[in-house]
């Protein structure tokens, strides 16, 4: 019994300590141990936190970490989840939802009965498990989006219109072809050959002819998230979380853009974390599969931004001309796909945009969710006469010279094509 005793007046003791045995400050009322740590974890955990979101700015240090420590993360976490057949990730999310309303119910209820050290105690706890998780996506995503720039595959050539023509030409054939090939459903969406798990693998076989050392070796398989029409409604169409190492659909996405979609996720695990670069890669690696599904699926991205580089260089009834010339079902696909996206409730799809929007500025993304459209923005450009500073005009027509400038995606194109035809088309008409 004295043991007893003695052992509750030491834990008691232990826990009255005052805040002048740690920094020489005497208070009034003692600093329970619970709090005491809890307070101290989160500080701690503040530290690397602040340190990483400080220095990922810097391009060399972002490279350094991204090729070596969330390299090694993404292998590492990558593997432990691809035990489970579902999404990890989702899995938590929905843990943490009834962990939430839990305790919400626990803080009406301290509020009622005035319990003001419960409430300190809890949003303590909250707070550990809040920066915990911050610090986890930080080191596995959060340097990714500040890395030296992705290598590209495009053309340097300067394209007339005529030569934009001759690629647009070489790979209308095989689109329509493709769009002819596959069985569509009551929405003139193409159907799937495959399973979602017969997909995610034949990605993974294209990912893996990426021989370039900027892209991670280790390619997850992607994973389907149940609750997609949560995504769907706020406008999402999927999610990479790097911690867990997983790439997640939404599976409710019309089919031929949820393959991209799932292309696109999966580039993100490879080391890709800027939306438009992941987006240009994805592309990349549909429109060179062997497989003529996911080909379809990049043509079916890609195209009309190849068509319109058509116009871009100046021959509008060309690009009219061609533009005809694509299958009606991939537009009416494209009408559809348009048509379920603008179906959703207005209030969650502004909710979903305005957070998404925040997010990507949080990581440096000056034009947000703009970042999409990164590798598919063109321009034009007039040259001006250096000593008279008026634009260059053509000896012919006396206009002033447009030369256009491409996007990513159409350079890409023009890529393939060259990459194919060892070289440029020819400009027959000079």
């Amino acid at each position: 019994m004295k043991l007893f005793c003695v052992k509750n007046k030491l834990v008691r003791a232990f826990r009255e300590v005052r805040l002048s045995r740690y920094a020489g400050i005497t208070v009034s009322k003692p600093l329970k141990l619970k709090r005491f740590i809890l307070a101290a974890a989160a500080c701690a955990l503040l530290i690397p936190l602040v340190l990483m979101d400080a220095y990922r700015t810097d391009a060399r240090i972002a490279e350094f970490w991204t090729s070596n420590i969330a390299r090694g993360w993404e292998q590492a976490a990558g593997t432990v989840t691809s035990v489970f057949p579902f999404s990890v990730f989702e899995f938590f999310v929905c843990v943490l939802i009834l962990v939430g309303g839990y305790l919400f119910v626990r803080l009406v209820i301290n509020l009622c009965r005035a319990h003001f050290k419960k409430i300190l105690t809890g949003l303590l706890a909250v707070a550990v498990g809040a920066i915990s998780v911050a610090n986890l996506y930080m080191m596995s995503m959060g340097f990714g989006y500040y890395r030296d720039p992705m290598p590209l595959y495009v053309s340097g050539a300067d394209y007339k219109a005529e030569q934009v023509k001759t690629v647009v030409e070489y790979f209308l054939p095989d689109l329509n072809a493709l769009a002819d090939k596959f069985e569509r459903d009551e929405n003139g969406c193409v159907i799937p050959p495959y399973s979602f798990a017969g997909i995610a693998e034949k990605l993974k076989a294209e990912y893996a002819r990426l021989d370039d050392d900027y892209f991670f070796s280790y390619t997850p398989s992607g994973k389907p998230i149940v609750n997609s029409w949560f995504l769907s409604a706020v406008n999402i169409t999927g999610i990479t979380f790097l911690p867990t190492g997983e790439a997640n659909l939404n599976t409710l996405t019309p089919s031929s853009y949820a393959t991209f979609t799932l292309a696109h996720e999966i580039a993100h695990t490879k080391g890709v974390q800027r939306e438009g670069d992941a987006n240009v890669l994805a592309q990349y690696v549909l429109l060179n599969a062997e497989d003529d599904y996911l080909r379809y699926c990049g043509y079916y991205k890609a195209f009309l931004d190849l068509v319109g580089a058509v116009n871009l260089a100046g021959d509008n009834k060309g690009w009219i001309e061609l533009y005809k010339q694509i299958d009606p079902r991939v537009l009416n696909e494209k009408r559809y796909e348009n048509s379920y996206w603008a179906s959703q409730p207005t209030f969650m799809r502004d909710l979903g945009e305005f957070f998404n929007n925040l997010y990507l500025k949080i990581n440096g993304a000056i034009n947000g969710t703009g970042s999409y459209t990164d590798g598919n923005k063109t321009d034009t450009v007039t040259p001006v006469d250096p000593d008279t500073g008026e634009p260059e005009r053509d000896p012919e027509t006396h206009e002033p010279v447009i030369i256009p400038v491409y996007s990513t995606v159409q350079k890409m194109f023009f890529y393939i094509y060259e990459a194919r035809m060892g070289g440029p088309p020819p400009i027959v008409s000079e």
